[in-house]
């Protein structure tokens, strides 16, 4: 068991007829181990749909209760994470309903794919997913960046 509860790498999965999605084993090893059954699916932009483990989520809110109520960034941020986002929990085979709002707007229904993030996993459209890395490839602007971070 690794120290950390990394989410990394990627899975192919498919939505049932309810909209609910399964957890590959690995991804659910990690949140059930490290971080317990009960997550926030939400979204910020709504092309995608965002898995964080509840206390993840958790630290993150403790973070935003320190800036400024007023600041836009964080309005919005709040704005947009509480329309799409909804407190789920694994049930005993390790599946969550997608939301209905997120199913809608990111098409997050047929194939889908998952992103480990490190703490939190993003849920695309297979084919969403694609577009957007054929018209957004990574560059060597971006190496350049991380380079600064050593990385």
């Amino acid at each position: 068991m690794e120290k950390f509860g990394i989410l990394r790498g990627h899975s192919r999965i498919k939505t049932d007829g309810s909209g609910r999605i399964k957890l590959p084993s690995s991804f659910a090893r990690i949140v059930k181990e490290h971080y317990g059954r009960e997550i926030f699916f939400t979204s910020v932009e709504g092309e995608s749909g965002l898995i964080f483990p509840m206390k993840i989520w958790l630290e993150k809110e403790r973070r935003l209760l320190q800036a400024p109520s007023m600041e836009p960034s964080v309005k919005k941020y709040l704005s947009l994470t509480s329309y799409y986002g909804k407190v789920l929990s694994l049930d005993s085979k390790e599946r969550i309903l997608i939301p209905q709002i997120l199913r809608e707007s990111a098409s997050l229904e047929g194939d889908l794919v998952l992103l480990g993030k490190l703490n939190y996993i993003e849920v695309w459209n297979d084919q969403k997913l694609r577009e957007k890395f054929n018209t957004n490839p990574f560059t060597d602007e971006d190496s350049a960046e991380l380079a600064k971070w050593g990385i």
